[in-house]
């Protein structure tokens, strides 16, 4: 299933069925896969450069239980995440070294599903014969594969 943005975030919004039917999705669903999406690329790229959530935290100066809240299980009370907030965000792409508009836009390619193409050439081509694969190394034993070596 694919999720298309067409002008903006809200606007338009529209899943395609297998039967290709374009359904509306709601704002609301769009935006919890939306902030999924954000929190993904964030730990995504925190992945890529090795970096821990309590590493991060301190890069921005707050506390590994504040980023535990934005990032992972979300808060001990609620049991939810807490949604990242303006600061959250310019904070945390900064300290990842992208801007906000590099890290927004990464997330709404998830959030539409276009990162879930993957291109190239794919398939079974010829095989290339090499007999040295089933050669064996000459044996020294004259009466072939019965005894032992």
């Amino acid at each position: 299933m694919k999720i298309h943005a067409l002008s903006t975030f809200t606007d338009n919004l529209c899943k395609i069925h297998a039967d290709d039917r374009m359904v509306p999705v709601s704002e609301i669903e769009f935006a919890e896969r939306f902030a999924d999406a954000l929190v993904s690329e964030i730990k995504a790229e925190m992945g890529r450069q090795s970096l821990s959530s309590r590493a991060l935290g301190r890069l921005i100066g707050k506390s590994s239980q504040y980023m535990s809240d934005r990032l992972d299980g979300g808060n001990v009370k609620t049991g939810r995440r807490v949604t990242l907030n303006i600061w959250d965000l310019a904070a945390i792409s900064g300290a990842l070294g992208l801007t906000e508009v590099e890290l927004i836009s990464r997330a709404e390619a998830v959030a539409n599903g276009s990162d879930n193409v993957i291109t190239g050439k794919f398939g079974v081509g010829a095989t290339t014969e090499d007999r040295r694969a089933v050669a064996k190394k000459k044996s020294r034993d004259p009466g072939g594969d019965e005894g032992d070596f």
